[in-house]
């Protein structure tokens, strides 16, 4: 008779455990399919709409000046041309309200790739203006309505209803006009904040890389930050990665949890099959070909997860596009993502064979002498040689996880740490089984056998305190984290940070500032800087854009940064390293740079920095540096130059401004850009509120994971408890048969599962408390003040759930009628 046949007569005898491994399976499957479907999701909508989110091939971007006629004269050899200024600016509707916005002058090549709608018709002319709808929510405007940007009225044309953005997350929303407008608003001035965008539309075949490179090479020291389509949406990517790491991480550990179960149902079957496999052994069936019935068994079993696992997955990033429509920069692409599901896929059915071939080898070398001697319990003697496969499936499903994840460092150290964890909760489990096996004689008759259970032939302690540990542990640390991270940003941040941070105030409108803020919020405290921007060339003396990768760290690289000039250290910085500078030095350029970001550099003072100020490199030692409380949320620039070196060159001014009474400060806002139009406001509470929302958002999808490595955990719980009812049932039975009451077999159940759990949530309630306390303050290096009652309070709704979960399973075994059990056991 053939395996496939023996497999499924054996499966009418029934599952013997199956079912606990079909649950394990398809939850870890779904879980991690889900994650890395929604990642290459992302990943593929980027890639697939990389042109149109950059509206065009190659996008040149240069501060506080326009290019150079040799420069143009270059872009336009490489490719079709669009010119855009952007700047940022109050747009006042006559009404007094008025609204921070991203103005974008658009010319008429404009968007040379992606798709623009309008609700309403393209702003024409001198005086037409474009909004997005978020503007046109908070000031309730609509078509044909007046507003002024600047010095200039003008009408809004239309709502906008797509554009390309870059990809990117956006102090404000945007505001399109057309050149001419942009004139006519008069914000264009001298040392104004401001950027000029040149897209590049090639030909057919061209490399956008050869292209970029070839000017690079040719202006070289110019300032210029140049993004292929490739890099159109770096900032999401960013964001997109570190989101699905630490969703990644968490589906690992629901694997591991789920591989605890795979190990239980795989020895309940074991268990289950032993009387088939000496059956079979002693009518002469072939040892291989027992194996291929049992492997046939899994394999059906396996299959049958895997195709609602797999199906679950794949509906993550549609589902998660609905529900997070209005939060995602770009909407995620449905797939299927065939590449994600087969990752998913291998990785569980490798920690599958990793979890089930000893408990199945054990299986097949049951001796057909048993059946006479009646020693089926006994499980036979393991070998070191059965190790081989486990490991290398382990193995393989490390470095499929590191595969799979944007930072496959990042991921091994996971996997280590959980390794770890798991490690500690399996001691924490194998200490809970020596002191139930010195503890089994004290107490009553009902304690001691409930004590003695944990300790029985045959337990899972061990696995189920790892299961429970290990979920529990991961909820405790990202709750406690979230927890700390919301109260730093409801409570800590508005009580340090100014009221309003303001841009673009003329270098000579210091007095009209102070005047205005005096009149409108007397009292109210400000703090008034030089502000120029301009991105690093060089490093001492080597080309950025020759630098093969970006160091980790060295943000001050991306982009242009902002620069000031100051005479005196500025109050949350110290330095560590160097000297600060005389108030009256008067000699070569000299800049402080923050010490996170010259270590990321790999700096020492004495180094040096060419930074393009208006298309003019300037090269400046490193006098000293300096550790910053960002924390202060004051003026904390990363690089300070000494005075002497920019006074000449045009720039504005910014301001903060506190206000101890907490006034609303928006009648100031309005009185001084009624007086210097070019004035941009900021308000801390419009940004605390954007990051807010960002951080719910990423905090409930790692929750929502986290819930399911403890839906896991129960279920390996239950499934345990299921595994051995046989074992439970013979022992309650003579329970009940030398007078044990219903009430008293059952409180025996219940002190091994409180036992069991409250150990097992103690431990784990400490462990992530601790962890999160560790992120908190080292990472974040902000206050651990989480919401202690809710946080603790994880700890006893955690042992409800799970012991309420045991009794269930156990429940047959509980209420089993000893005539009826007798016939069975």
């Amino acid at each position: 008779m053939s395996a496939r046949r023996l497999a499924m007569r054996d499966l009418r005898g029934g599952l013997g455990g199956l079912g606990l491994l079909f649950a394990c399976l398809a939850l870890s499957v779904a879980g991690l399919a889900a994650v890395l479907s929604l990642v290459s999701s992302m990943e593929r909508s980027i890639e697939a709409n990389s042109r149109s989110i950059l509206g065009g091939d190659l996008l040149f971007s240069v501060a506080n000046r326009e290019a150079s006629e040799d420069e143009l004269a270059a872009m336009r050899e490489a490719g079709t041309v669009s010119h855009m200024v952007e700047t940022r600016s109050m747009l006042v509707k006559p009404d007094g309200g008025t609204m921070l916005v991203e103005m974008r002058s658009i010319d008429a090549n404009w968007p040379l790739a992606g798709d623009v709608a309008f609700n309403g018709t393209r702003p024409r002319g001198a005086g037409e203006i474009a909004v997005d709808p978020l503007i046109a929510d908070r000031l309730d405007l609509e078509p044909g309505d007046k507003v002024r940007l600047g010095f200039a009225d003008l009408t809004v044309a239309a709502i906008i209803a797509d554009m390309p953005q870059g990809g990117g997350f956006n102090l404000a929303p945007p505001a399109l006009v057309t050149p001419e407008a942009m004139d006519a608003t008069r914000l264009i001035q001298p040392g104004s904040i401001l950027t000029h965008e040149y897209r590049l539309l090639l030909p057919a075949g061209t490399s956008p890389i050869a292209v970029r490179e070839a000017f690079v090479e040719r202006f070289a020291d110019a300032g210029w930050r140049i993004l292929s389509r490739e890099e159109a949406a770096g900032g999401v990517q960013r964001f997109v990665a570190i989101a699905g790491d630490m969703l990644l991480l968490v589906a690992i550990a629901a694997l591991g949890i789920g591989a605890l179960g795979i190990v239980s149902a795989a020895r309940a079957f074991a268990a289950s099959r032993r009387p088939t496999v000496a059956r079979l052994k002693l009518v002469g069936a072939a040892r291989p070909v027992i194996a291929r019935m049992l492997g046939f068994e899994l394999a059906l079993v396996a299959l049958a997860a895997l195709v609602p696992g797999l199906l679950l997955g794949a509906a993550a990033p549609t589902l998660v596009g609905r529900a997070l429509e209005d939060q995602l920069p770009i909407m995620p692409d449905p797939g299927p993502h065939w590449d994600a599901l087969g990752l998913a896929a291998a990785v569980v059915l490798l920690a599958m064979v990793a979890a089930s071939w000893r408990p199945l080898a054990q299986a097949l070398a049951t001796r057909p002498a048993v059946l006479l001697r009646d020693t089926l319990d006994e499980t036979p003697r393991a070998r070191w040689r059965g190790w081989g496969v486990p490991v290398l499936a382990f193995l393989g499903v490390v470095a499929l996880v590191a595969l799979g994840a944007s930072d496959p460092m990042l991921a091994l150290a996971a996997v280590g740490t959980l390794s770890a964890l798991g490690l500690f909760f399996a001691l924490f489990g194998w200490l809970l089984r020596l002191a139930a096996r010195g503890l089994r004689h004290r107490g009553g008759p009902v304690a001691r056998l409930g004590i003695a259970a944990l300790d029985r032939p045959g337990n899972a302690t061990v696995r189920l305190t790892v299961a429970l540990g290990l979920g529990l542990s991961l909820l405790v640390a990202l709750a406690g984290t979230g927890q700390s991270l919301l109260r730093e940003i409801d409570q800590s941040i508005p009580a340090r940070a100014p009221a309003v941070f303001l841009l673009d105030i003329p270098s000579d409108a210091g007095s009209t500032f102070r005047e205005t803020l005096a009149d409108e919020l007397p009292g109210a405290t400000y703090e008034l800087v030089p502000s120029l921007r301009g991105p690093v060339v060089e490093v001492n003396g080597q080309s950025v854009d020759e630098m093969d990768e970006i160091p980790e760290g060295a943000w001050i690289l991306r982009g242009d940064r902002g620069l000031t000039f100051l005479a005196d250290l500025p109050d949350g910085n110290e330095v560590v390293a160097g000297q600060w500078w005389p108030s009256d030095y008067a000699g070569d350029p000299l800049i402080s740079l923050d010490v996170d970001a010259a270590e990321a550099l790999g700096l020492e003072v004495g180094d040096t920095l060419t930074i393009a100020i208006l298309g003019r490199p300037v090269t400046a030692r490193i006098a000293s540096l300096r550790t910053i409380d960002w924390r202060s949320f004051g003026f904390n620039f990363a690089i300070i130059f000494a005075p002497g070196t920019l006074e000449a060159v045009p720039h504005t001014q910014m301001a903060t401004v506190t206000d101890a009474k907490a006034r609303d400060t928006r009648g100031f806002e309005r009185a001084l850009v009624g007086k210097l139009p070019m004035v941009s406001a900021i308000r801390v509470n419009d940004i605390v509120a954007e990051v807010r929302s960002i951080l719910l958002s990423l905090d409930a999808a790692v929750r929502i994971a986290t819930v399911l490595a403890i839906v896991m955990g129960v279920v390996v719980l239950a499934g345990a408890v299921v595994a051995t009812r046989r074992e439970r049932a013979r022992d309650l039975v003579l329970l009940r048969l030398v007078g044990a009451s219903r009430g008293q077999v059952s409180a025996t159940q219940l002190i091994e599962f409180l036992a069991l759990s409250i150990g097992a949530a103690a431990l784990a309630l400490g462990a992530g408390i601790l962890a999160s306390w560790a992120v908190i303050t080292q990472v974040f290096e902000i206050e651990f003040a989480p919401d202690w009652p809710l946080l603790v309070a994880l700890g006893p709704g955690a042992v409800i759930i799970a012991v309420g979960a045991a009794l269930v399973a156990a429940w047959p075994a509980i209420s089993a009628r000893p005539a009826a059990a007798l016939r069975t056991v």
